[in-house]
């Protein structure tokens, strides 16, 4: 009978290990542009290795279908065990906490994950960033503590062709730009350059700091003495104003700059481009993350981040992310096993588990070479895709974890370590007008719909007095302002106060 009874007992852990050893299911939104199969993605099996713990991924690749996913999620149906590169906007990570889609990690963080817990000992505001203001914590994030700014670059062979010294106020940078403009710096024989090659108003902002002003997409700014305020009130706004108008009036801006999308010169471009020839270069000022956005990759070098000082002799910048980038991770109320599911997230945040993420396996996916740079074992260029689609997830959207700049800063390519170095000294000189943190939920929709309201007023308004439509003065000015305080800038100010 004994024996019996063992024997049962044996049976019984057995299937209950196979139980608990089941793999956890991962699904979440992809954006690679590759072919990229979460199903046989080597990833997930080195992982597996790492940590012991199994998981399987299925991702989705329509945003519609995602969104309406989470959404389900809110309504009782789930899918996963885990959302892995989950997109989620704060909004969303509110809605699935409060209906009981995910799970509360703030008492389960601790215990589980050693390598997050020292990082938030070592910046207990991270932990504030990620939590509601009740304290639960719905996802986890991506630590990026060399995060590449969104600057202004300019085109530094061009000046010395045109034997101009690389700018260091915003007089001699109009006269940069204004020399670009007037001559044929790409040497084409066609006037085809864009000394300041941007797209609507958005991207104009970024060019705020040049007149003191640093402010978010609330159109919010610090004042000198650290206040909150609406940036539009602020004297040097209309200067700024005045500025990107008298650029456009001398041929500075492209022509279609607040017409033109950046989807349309895309498909313009690329039908226009010849296989056989790479495109010609027009484009001296970029408002971007990296001039590879817009620019061979063998003109990248050419390009400087513009740091010139305001008025008062300070340089500064807007600080567009932030070190934490919130959203990428959830347990959902399905997982059976949310310790191991936190466990396998908590290697990401290692720069073993990191890297393992974004550049594969030392050996086999890339080596290093006598200079100490590494690169990709490739024997044609179109390999890196395979490796993309097959090895490492880090592309498309946000993954989870710890960002290891000290490897990605170390690969053999000029270019990307130039970009590297120049955002380092944009990152230097940034700052962020509001915290990163939730919004109490007693605010946010308010703060949503005059936020709403306001941009469009703002982004409308700096179009039509730049092109001229309708003429910078005292009274029309003082019209747009009223107009935008009767909007509710006064109240969103009051409502983002202290955040």
């Amino acid at each position: 009978m004994e024996r019996f009874v063992g024997v049962i007992l044996l049976l019984f852990v057995l299937l209950c290990g196979n139980a608990l050893a089941e793999p956890l299911l991962a699904t979440g939104y992809d954006t690679e542009t590759v072919l990229r199969s979460w199903e046989t993605n080597a990833f997930f099996a080195r992982m597996a290795e790492l940590t012991g713990v199994e998981v399987t991924g299925h991702a989705i690749t329509e945003e519609k279908e995602y969104q309406a996913m989470l959404t389900k999620m809110t309504e009782g149906e789930q899918q996963a065990d885990i959302l892995f590169k989950a997109s989620l906007t704060r909004q969303q990570e509110r809605r699935l906490i409060d209906s009981g889609a995910v799970l509360d990690l703030a008492p389960l963080i601790e215990k589980n994950m050693p390598n997050l817990s020292a990082l938030l000992s070592e910046h207990p505001e991270w932990r504030e960033q990620m939590a509601l203001e009740d304290g639960r914590i719905a996802s986890l994030p991506l630590i990026n503590l060399h995060e590449r700014q969104v600057c202004a670059w300019l085109n530094e062979a061009w000046l010395q062709d045109l034997g101009i010294a690389f700018p260091t106020n915003l007089n001699e940078l109009t006269e940069a730009l204004s020399a670009i403009a007037g001559k044929d710096p790409n040497g084409n024989g066609k006037k085809d350059e864009h000394a300041l090659d941007m797209v609507g108003v958005y991207e104009l902002r970024w060019l705020l700091p040049y007149f003191g002003i640093v402010a978010d997409d609330y159109h919010v700014c610090r004042t000198g003495d650290g206040k909150l305020a609406f940036a539009p009130d602020q004297d040097s706004y209309r200067r700024f104003a005045e500025t990107m108008k008298n650029w456009y009036d001398a041929g500075i801006m492209r022509p279609d700059a607040f017409t033109a999308t950046h989807a349309a010169l895309q498909m313009t471009t690329a039908s226009s481009q010849n296989s056989d020839k790479k495109q010609t270069n027009t484009s001296g000022m970029l408002l971007t993350v990296t001039p590879y956005t817009v620019v061979d990759a063998d003109e990248v070098v050419h390009y400087r981040a513009v740091l010139v000082p305001d008025e008062n002799g300070k340089t500064r910048w807007r600080d567009f992310l932030g070190e934490l980038w919130t959203g990428t991770f959830a347990v959902t109320s399905r997982c059976k096993d949310p310790d191991a599911a936190l466990r396998w997230v908590d290697a990401l945040y290692s720069r073993k588990g990191a890297e393992l993420a974004y550049v594969g396996i030392e050996g086999e996916e890339y080596v290093f070479n006598a200079d100490g740079y590494w690169e990709y074992k490739l024997q044609e260029s179109s390999e890196i895709e395979s490796i993309r689609a097959n090895k490492i997830i880090y592309t498309g959207t946000t993954v989870p974890g710890l960002f290891p700049y000290q490897i990605i800063e170390a690969v053999d390519s000029e270019a990307d370590r130039h970009v590297f170095a120049e955002s380092e000294k944009v990152h230097a000189c940034s700052e962020r007008v509001l915290r990163n943190y939730f919004l109490p939920e007693s605010i946010s929709a308010e703060v949503t719909e005059i936020s709403t309201r306001l941009g469009a007023l703002v982004d409308v308004g700096l179009a039509r007095f730049i092109t001229g439509e309708i003429p910078l003065d005292d009274e029309n000015w003082n019209a747009w302002l009223n107009a935008l305080h009767e909007a509710g800038s006064a109240r969103l100010v009051e409502l983002l106060s202290d955040r």
